[in-house]
């Protein structure tokens, strides 16, 4: 090249620690969906209320999944994991449950009624696996209704506990593989079931509770209720809540936003009811 000390110069490189690095990535092991999951989670620590024995319940760690998408009925989807399945805080030794945000000392006669009609017949639990299943979920969400029936909690607590549980099932039928049609259709009936539960708590809890009512303002509220309204069928108390959501002057432009995509959704559905009539 006309240059001393550049004869042997090496233009493009050796491509062998490129290759080696490439080698090392594909030896990586790829983690599994619960590998994934259990990173999003930890063992707290928690003293039963109704027995008074310490112990640890996995709970999500703050702020640490992604958020993808919110369903119509306010169910939030997340990256890698399915934060719904760890609401739930249950007592392993008594059977105590309760939604986290419920969670706090009880009365007297509460843990008596608990004592007596859930720890009485309760088998203690052993967590073996470092997530918790569909099954397990549902089942935990299926102990607190029982607990919040016992306990006289507000219809909004009973409510939302079947909310969280009619999302499982939903999120359940979702991880099945297509071959299973079966279970999806039952999951997918469960999920109705609760959500007309769910519904059924919530229009009650409207006329005796005061805001907010299960963490939620007046307009969430009535947004989440013209959603389920039009999940089970109810197409004109939904138009109607939809209508009264719109024309408030205090409704916040996110709420607004979500009533006008259900508005657009249930438009549609009318529509085609007409069509097949």
């Amino acid at each position: 090249m006309g240059i001393q000390g550049f004869d042997n110069l090496d233009i493009y490189g050796d491509d062998s620690a490129k290759n080696e690095q490439e080698d090392i990535k594909k030896t990586e092991k790829v983690k599994t969906p619960e590998e994934l999951e259990a990173e999003y989670i930890f063992d707290k620590t928690y003293t039963c209320p109704v027995c008074d024995n310490a112990f640890k319940c996995k709970t999500m760690k703050s702020n640490k999944a992604k958020l993808i998408s919110t369903d119509m009925d306010l169910r939030p989807v997340h990256q890698n994991v399915d934060i719904v399945k760890y609401d739930v805080v249950a007592c392993p030794h008594c059977g105590y449950a309760v939604l986290s945000r419920y969670f706090a000392p009880l009365t007297s006669m509460q843990i008596k009624k608990i004592k007596e009609s859930i720890s009485k017949n309760y088998k203690k639990q052993e967590e073996k696996r470092k997530v918790y299943s569909y099954d397990e979920a549902i089942e935990r969400g299926k102990l607190a209704l029982l607990s919040a029936v016992i306990k006289g909690c507000k219809d909004s607590e009973k409510a939302y506990v079947c909310l969280k549980t009619a999302w499982l099932f939903r999120g359940k039928a979702e991880h099945l593989p297509e071959n299973e049609k079966e279970e999806i259709k039952r999951c997918r009936k469960e999920e109705e079931v609760f959500l007309q539960k769910a519904y059924d708590g919530l229009v009650s809890a409207r006329q005796k509770e005061l805001f907010p009512i299960c963490g939620m303002d007046e307009l969430t509220f009535d947004y989440l209720l013209a959603a389920l309204a039009y999940r089970l069928g109810n197409l004109e108390v939904s138009a109607k809540l939809i209508g009264e959501i719109l024309t408030k002057p205090t409704a916040n432009n996110r709420i607004k936003e979500k009533t006008r995509i259900l508005k657009e959704v249930l438009k549609k559905e009318i529509q085609e009811r007409k069509q097949n009539s």
